[in-house]
């Protein structure tokens, strides 16, 4: 059975599962409200004792605070304060290339700031390069690390073989349609199509397949913190854990604000017999036994309150956690970092950043050498640093940040000193300062 399953073109490898976990959380979190209910008992655990149309009516009730999903799209954008581009040296097949990444009109800035977001989510990313069986131009393919099921190393550690998996929508009678799995397989010199037989996951065909002359596997792979080959830890993993920390709070929370809303009404001593007791406005209630009691027991609320302080300390770290991100972090620094900058050499961002400057400007090599080019047409792809603190500001992001976690200065005063450094953009009114405070804008 194992060698069936390992024969099969839609095998998953261990790098594909060794990260299928964390990226499954982080995916779930990025679908949002409907897709963390959809998990179900993934991410909200049923209590003892508690009854399935209970638990169901619980997990209908919760909504997601997506401190994860806005947090990747503020570092996202902060790179992109100005559009970036190739250098005057490249030549012009490079720059036409620039203007139209994904053969679709995709500008390389459009095409870089999905591919920041794939790496802040993942850590892990690929482009392919592709090119029309008819000839013409090359195109980038942006692969999220999910979409590549298997990978082989040859002697030289250079890649060999490559299997990425996708979805594909097959038309079905006159209006309908289907969704079935896709794989690709590439080598250096040939490329396949399979998809499943219908019905079956077990039987695959191989729909398409051909030759090309790159002699090289088209595949560009950034990874942000290597853990293995194909394997990355995500750098937002721990903000992404916290965020599910607070969805499952806040499910608590919004369960006892619907049983402390509901008083219960509490009877003793009272002798209804077989008339039914009418409650309400306009009625009188009578009874002989001078022990007879009858009012309504309502929730303390010190666990609302106790709730209620802890969504706002997890949102409080969350919206840290990304705001160091763009400060340095700690560590020896030598003497010719510093003279460099010491800011842009240690910011977790700044980082990042690079990985994906290398990606691109590899991804560009590659497709001048399929158009013939030399390695020097491509240029240099350049990347605003507009957005980068000073050591000054940096330092003081760095004691604020700590003040905050320790409790001693407000939410309230923290975002006014932030925005004063320069660290956020200027806040329009109280909307903005919330928006701010839930992670929104960084």
């Amino acid at each position: 059975m194992e060698r069936q399953t390992a024969d099969r073109i839609n095998a998953r490898s261990f790098a594909w599962q060794a990260m299928s976990g964390d990226l499954e959380l982080i995916k779930d979190l990025m679908g949002g409200t409907s897709t963390m209910r959809a998990a179900g008992l993934r991410w909200l655990p049923r209590e003892r004792a508690e009854s399935w149309p209970a638990w169901r009516a619980r997990l209908h009730r919760t909504v997601l605070f997506n401190g994860f999903a806005r947090t990747i799209q503020a570092l996202s954008g902060k790179p992109f304060m100005k559009p970036i581009y190739l250098s005057e040296t490249a030549a012009p097949e490079m720059l036409a290339l620039a203007k139209n990444m994904n053969g679709q009109g995709q500008t390389l800035s459009e095409f870089a700031h999905r591919l920041l977001q794939l790496l802040l989510r993942d850590g892990l990313a690929h482009i392919l390069l592709d090119r029309p069986r008819s000839g013409g131009a090359p195109y980038f393919i942006l692969q999220p690390a999910e979409n590549l099921i298997g990978s082989r190393l040859d002697s030289a550690d250079g890649l060999q073989d490559i299997r990425l998996s996708s979805t594909a929508i097959q038309p079905v009678g006159q209006f309908g349609e289907r969704q079935s799995e896709l794989i690709r397989r590439f080598t250096a010199d040939s490329w396949e199509v399979w998809m499943p037989q219908a019905g079956s996951d077990d039987h695959w065909n191989l729909t398409a397949s051909g030759t090309h002359n790159l002699g090289a596997v088209p595949l560009i792979t950034m990874n942000v913190n290597a853990t293995g080959h194909m394997m990355a830890r995500p750098p937002l993993l721990d903000l992404a854990w916290l965020n599910l920390a607070h969805w499952q709070s806040s499910s608590d929370q919004r369960h006892i604000l619907h049983v402390a809303r509901v008083p219960i009404l509490f009877g003793r001593a009272m002798q209804i017999g077989d008339e039914q007791l009418d409650i309400g406005p306009n009625r009188l209630i009578m009874a002989d036994d001078p022990a007879s009691d009858l009012k309504f027991v309502e929730h303390s609320g010190a666990a609302i309150a106790a709730g209620r302080q802890d969504l706002i300390d997890l949102e409080d770290r969350m919206a840290v956690m990304g705001l160091e991100m763009l400060t340095n972090q700690p560590g020896q620094i030598t003497a010719t970092a510093k003279a460099i900058d010491s800011a842009q050499n240690h910011a977790a961002l700044t980082g990042i950043l690079q990985v994906l400057e290398d990606g691109l400007l590899r991804a560009f090599k590659m497709a001048a050498q399929w158009l013939g080019l030399a390695e020097e047409c491509v240029g240099d792809v350049i990347i605003s640093k507009r957005w980068q603190m000073t050591d000054e500001k940096t330092a003081l992001a760095d004691w604020l940040l700590k003040a905050r976690l320790a409790g001693e200065i407000s939410a309230e005063r923290f975002l006014v000193e932030v925005e004063r450094a320069g660290v956020l953009g200027p806040a329009n009114g109280d909307q903005n300062n919330d928006k701010i405070k839930s992670g929104a804008k960084l």
